[in-house]
């Protein structure tokens, strides 16, 4: 899914199919006057290109039939990978949160690390929720029409494997939990599960 958004949004690498496209945009007065740049060194940022590729879905379909390239945009005319693309555009974006929220200033590491154990909790819900067919939190992928069932299988089976990356990735941290707990909340943590010179300052508190 990823490549072919990617190989969408090259549009902006080749000139004069750049100009020309910014042109019809212009022409048809679309809300938005370009497509977003993607590129590996900022993969977090996919989500932002996903979603400006959707909302400028109708304009691109018509500009490729325009110039006789409708291989060009055959996903965002095919329903069944129109539904791929709702999932991961809304999926990206919470990432893309993510990552915004963690690259915050003034943040000590009880801070930084408050956002991706948040953000765990959150993949339980959404996994849930599209179990019970619920697109609450999935506001493209509601767009479409009628997805089925397997595919919410599938997605919500990604979820969960996604939620299992999270805690092996962030392992170290749970590890280190009740010390982050000092900085956060030291008036709720217990002096003996702390190190020992620690417990005395932790009292005094």
């Amino acid at each position: 899914m990823l490549d072919v958004v990617v190989k969408l949004v090259t549009i902006r690498s080749r000139g004069l199919t750049h100009r020309q496209f910014r042109d019809f945009l212009q022409f048809v007065q679309s809300e938005y006057s370009d497509v977003l740049y993607y590129t590996k060194v900022r993969w977090v940022s996919a989500g932002c290109v996903f979603e400006r590729v959707g909302q400028l879905k109708d304009e691109i379909v018509s500009f490729f039939h325009e110039k006789q390239c409708s291989a060009e945009c055959e996903m965002l005319e095919d329903t069944e990978r129109l539904s791929d693309f709702g999932f991961f555009t809304d999926l990206l974006c919470h990432m893309n949160n993510l990552n915004v929220k963690m690259q915050g200033k003034n943040q000590f590491i009880d801070d930084i690390w408050a956002h991706p154990k948040a953000f765990k909790p959150k993949l339980n819900l959404f996994a849930g929720q599209l179990a019970k067919n619920d697109l609450s939190h999935f506001l493209r992928l509601n767009s479409i029409p009628s997805v089925n069932e397997e595919k919410l299988k599938n997605y919500k089976d990604g979820l969960k494997k996604l939620h299992f990356e999270f805690e092996r990735r962030f392992q170290d941290f749970s590890a280190i939990q009740t010390e982050l707990d000092i900085f956060t909340m030291p008036f709720n943590v217990d002096c003996e599960a702390v190190r020992s010179d620690l417990q005395l300052e932790l009292i005094e508190l």
